[in-house]
């Protein structure tokens, strides 16, 4: 396409009324020397969500960075995640940053400084960055997901597909990545896809970069899809996907921490009172036995469950 973009945005919203503009301001206020543009697909949100983008978009001088799509039936979080990436790379961009509608950016020059890092670097697939949590009571917490000795002094480094499986969690409102490496087909192979297994298998194609910015905020709140769920689906949730990346994808890279989310759901239902006597506990420790084959930890776990 010759009139693409360099860069398109993708943005996702689902009853996200009291956050989205902080999103969509953080984005349409960034200095850059390149042409990009924001794709936003509401997922049919039953709040006012679409009528305050609409009023926010109406008499704004850069509407014209935005394409609004408003979902006529909720499709999931998964499928309009998966449908908004597809009309991104369909805009022809060469590059896709990511911002959920309740996440935003704090820095103005956050994608030219991504962007300057993605073509200066052929070897480079992916340029991620640190973060910020905020919570509801005005908390603002750093975020580091990786060993502290990988900056090695430097501003940045340089990681692969390896140490995404072993250590690293990445944040998509810190993402950008090249649109000829997402590809969105590799979804029929698995039963749990989400976006750990997009930046997964973008790191088929190349390196990712991790600069020492703090340019995003994650946001904490009753309603965000995945930290609403209760302590057991979270974990069951992550389970889940790095089974299916493990089962379905030979990537053992997973196991560490796939044994690390078990542990953590045995704990959590041993604070829950529950015992050797729940049919749900015995197939966690069990579960656990076969991934790691340890006859000592399933003693243990069985001695826990006795006593609890």
């Amino acid at each position: 396409m010759n009139n693409s973009p360099l860069v398109t945005v993708f943005m996702i919203s689902y009853n996200q009324q009291d956050y989205i503009i902080e999103a969509l301001e953080s984005i349409m206020s960034q200095q850059v020397d390149f042409s990009y543009h924001i794709i936003l697909s509401d997922d049919c949100s039953t709040d006012d969500t679409q009528k305050v983008v609409d009023k926010f978009l109406d008499n704004h001088p850069k509407k014209n960075l935005v394409t609004f799509i408003k979902q006529k039936k909720n499709l999931g979080w998964m499928p309009n995640f998966i449908f908004t990436l597809d009309q991104c790379q369909k805009s022809g961009a060469k590059y896709i940053a990511m911002c959920e509608g309740d996440d935003f950016w704090t820095n103005e020059n956050k994608l030219q400084k991504q962007i300057d890092l993605l073509e200066k670097n052929p070897d480079v697939v992916l340029a991620c960055h640190q973060y910020k949590e905020l919570y509801n009571d005005g908390r603002l917490i750093e975020c580091p997901y990786f060993r502290r000795d990988f900056f090695n002094g430097n501003d940045s480094f340089k990681f692969d597909q390896k140490d995404f499986e072993e250590f690293m969690r990445i944040q998509t409102m810190t993402i950008v990545f090249r649109s000829s490496a997402l590809d969105l087909s590799l979804r029929k192979k698995y039963e749990y896809y989400c976006d750990t297994h997009i930046k997964h298998h973008i790191l088929d194609r190349g390196l990712g970069i991790y600069t020492k910015d703090f340019d995003a905020v994650y946001r904490i709140h009753t309603t965000n899809v995945f930290m609403s769920l209760d302590q057991r689906k979270k974990t069951k949730f992550s389970y889940d996907v790095y089974k299916d990346l493990i089962k379905n994808n030979s990537s053992n890279g997973y196991s560490a921490l796939l044994n690390s989310v078990m542990r953590d759901r045995i704990s959590n239902e041993l604070k829950n009172q529950k015992n050797i006597f729940s049919k749900y506990y015995r197939s966690l420790i069990w579960e656990q036995f076969k991934n790691t084959k340890s006859v000592l930890q399933l003693i243990k776990y069985s001695l826990k469950g006795i006593f609890n």
